[in-house]
């Protein structure tokens, strides 16, 4: 089995037809064919029954579909690996979330690319979760997600904290307090990242929904546009940590600090797997947020 076969195969399972997929990948009818049927005799099983409409895969290639398209997504990281090596450049993969990159700013990123300009930072934003199943599954170098964070598989410095907010209307009557509640929160409307969050999944469901506090939940986002648009209306108040509201600023909307359970925020950590040695370019990137970090301190 090879990653040619594998690509044939893929693309004929996505068209429906060895013709379609030949005049997709530039070469003939009987190429595909043929590297066809040594993959169905290398693996033993038919992959596809022809009928009227065309090929339809067999339950056995519906199964390995997945795993093709993971294979050839490695090579395709391996090929681009070995293209960058090629260039004296290295990537450092980062699954961050949502908005912290814009929040750090250009100044961070320009200042690492300055301190290491053979290393590419790749950036994926993510919910925490996301990022936490990514970093686990070896899909990036670094997870920079919120703790706290499960310290038998993880690895990780703290960089700064980050807070629970509440943005409204100026108008809004709890304008007039300085610190607010999850109490507060009985009978408003309110809106934010919501539930594909870990951090507010808990929260809410913990000490919002199992106190008997009763607000009406109008939208669940990380969309902070469409969140902002929507505090300006007075349609709902904005549940949020403090990092993001300094990305949409408006001139009728106020924030609040927002302790829940006691608790004011978080801290944001930079995390990477327990049981693996960290390249010499993600080893360069810790370092640098490191001493970011102690710049701040």
């Amino acid at each position: 089995m090879n990653q040619k076969q594998l690509e044939y195969f893929l693309s004929v399972y996505e068209q429906g037809s060895i013709q379609a997929a030949a005049d997709k990948l530039y070469i003939s009818r009987q190429g595909v064919s043929k590297l066809l049927r040594q993959l169905e005799q290398e693996l033993a099983q038919p992959l596809f029954e022809r009928r009227p409409e065309g090929l339809v895969p067999t339950d056995f290639a519906r199964s390995i579909l997945p795993h093709v398209k993971q294979l050839l997504s490695e090579y395709a990281y391996i090929e681009g690996v070995q293209t960058l090596a090629g260039q004296h450049q290295w990537v450092v993969k980062l699954h961050a979330l949502d908005h912290i990159l814009a929040y750090l700013g250009t100044d961070f990123l320009l200042g690492f690319h300055r301190a290491c300009p053979d290393i590419i930072l790749s950036v994926t934003e993510a919910t925490d979760e996301g990022a936490l199943r990514a970093l686990q599954a070896g899909q990036c170098d670094f997870a920079l997600v919120n703790g706290p964070y499960n310290m038998a598989e993880f690895q990780g410095i703290p960089l700064f904290p980050i807070h629970y907010c509440v943005r409204f209307h100026k108008d809004h009557p709890l304008a007039a307090r300085k610190q607010l509640t999850v109490k507060d929160l009985d009978g408003e409307t309110i809106a934010g990242k919501g539930r594909s969050y870990q951090c507010f999944r808990t929260k809410l469901d913990t000490y919002v929904l199992g106190q008997g506090i009763h607000p009406h939940i109008l939208l669940e986002t990380s969309d902070e546009m469409l969140l902002t648009q929507l505090a300006a209306r007075k349609e709902a108040i904005i549940l949020e940590y403090d990092y993001t509201t300094t990305l949409y600023p408006h001139p009728d909307l106020v924030t609040r600090p927002l302790t829940i359970h006691g608790e004011t925020g978080e801290m944001l950590y930079l995390l990477w797997r327990q049981s693996v040695l960290p390249t010499k370019s993600a080893r360069q990137f810790k370092k640098y947020l490191e001493e970011l970090r102690g710049s701040v301190d």
